[in-house]
C-alpha cells in the first residue's frame, strides 16, 4: 500500500512539473524576428518574420509608439495598412499555420524600433502579446 502512495505522489509531482514547464509555450502563439537594413534614402527596411506556434494566424497587429512606419509591403495573399503608429496585416485566404513563417516588409524612419505585437485568429486574439 505504501508503494502505491509513493507512486501516486511521484506521478502527481511529475504532472505539476509538466504543467509549470508548459505554461510559457501555452502563452505564445507566434515567434517574431526582425532584421534591419539601411536604405539609400536614409530610411530603414525592417523585415519581420512571423512563425506560427499555433495554427490559423489571420491577423498581425504592430504598434509603433515612435510613429516611424512610412511604408509597408504585404506578402502574397495578405493586405497591410498603417497610419504610422499602428499596422494591421490581414488575410482571409493564406493564414500562417503551425511551423510556417511569413515575412512582412516595413520601411521606417529609424532603426531604433520597439514594436508591440499581437496575432489573431479569425475572430479573437491568439496567445499573449509581445514586444519586438
Amino acid at each position: 500500500m505504501k508503494k502505491l502512495s509513493n507512486i501516486g505522489s511521484f506521478l502527481g509531482a511529475v504532472i505539476v512539473i509538466m504543467i509549470l514547464i508548459s505554461q510559457p509555450v501555452l502563452g505564445a502563439a507566434a515567434k517574431l524576428e526582425k532584421s534591419i537594413t539601411p536604405l539609400e534614402n536614409g530610411n530603414y527596411m525592417i523585415k519581420i518574420k512571423v512563425t506560427a506556434l499555433v495554427s490559423g494566424i489571420y491577423t498581425l497587429k504592430l504598434t509603433d509608439p515612435q510613429t516611424s512606419i512610412v511604408d509597408v509591403y504585404a506578402p502574397r495573399g495578405w493586405c497591410m495598412i498603417t497610419d504610422g503608429e499602428d499596422l494591421l496585416a490581414r488575410t482571409s485566404t493564406a493564414p500562417i499555420n503551425r511551423g510556417k513563417t511569413v515575412e512582412f516588409l516595413i520601411h521606417s524612419t529609424t532603426e531604433e524600433i520597439k514594436y508591440s505585437w499581437s496575432v489573431f485568429g479569425k475572430l479573437k486574439q491568439l496567445g499573449k502579446p509581445g514586444v519586438l
